[in-house]
């Protein structure tokens, strides 16, 4: 059977994210008998889109939890919590959930910093979904929206593509 038109998915891009994180990022809590825990905290950002534009605030973070895929990958369950600012003064608290996939041949790429950057795009999995919440009558829209994001490791932090689904 074929897809109608209206099961596809269609997005339109929202904005462009540049995060960068605390020198002493991550803060590895280690393995408890629950989860084996890191903490990076957020130094600030920037947002670039013809949707929405501002700044990531200072004082978020990203408190993952690490595990391993059955091919020994490093997988990565991803919590962030974030304050953004938009230009025009508008304060929306975004969070997301998502998955960091890094298969074996490219992790220790992935770790250096002097390398992290020249990794190809499809060398490791990196996806979120974030959600948006705000007060400000402006951006209420947000409020409704679903939005997925590609993720890429930066030297100094992530920086997320993210679009909105219709």
């Amino acid at each position: 059977m074929a897809a109608q038109e209206t099961d596809l998915l269609r997005s339109r891009p929202l904005c462009t994210v540049e995060i960068q994180l605390e020198d002493d990022a991550p803060v590895a809590l280690g393995r408890s008998p629950w989860r084996n825990r890191r903490v990076s905290y957020i130094a600030g950002g920037v947002i670039d889109g013809e949707r929405l534009r501002g700044e990531v605030l200072p004082g978020g973070g990203d408190w993952s939890e690490l595990g391993a895929g059955p091919d020994g990958a490093a997988v990565t369950l991803i919590d962030v919590r974030s304050i953004w600012k938009t230009h025009d003064g508008g304060l929306i608290y975004v969070t997301y959930g998502g998955r960091l996939v890094i298969p074996p041949a490219a992790l220790a790429d992935f770790r250096d910093l002097a390398k992290v950057e020249q990794l190809p795009a499809d060398s490791y999995y990196f996806r979120i979904q974030p959600t948006f919440e705000t007060g400000d009558d402006r951006y209420a829209w947000l409020n409704a929206v679903v939005a997925v994001g590609v993720g890429r490791r930066t030297a100094r932090g992530v920086r997320y593509r993210i679009a909105a689904l219709d």
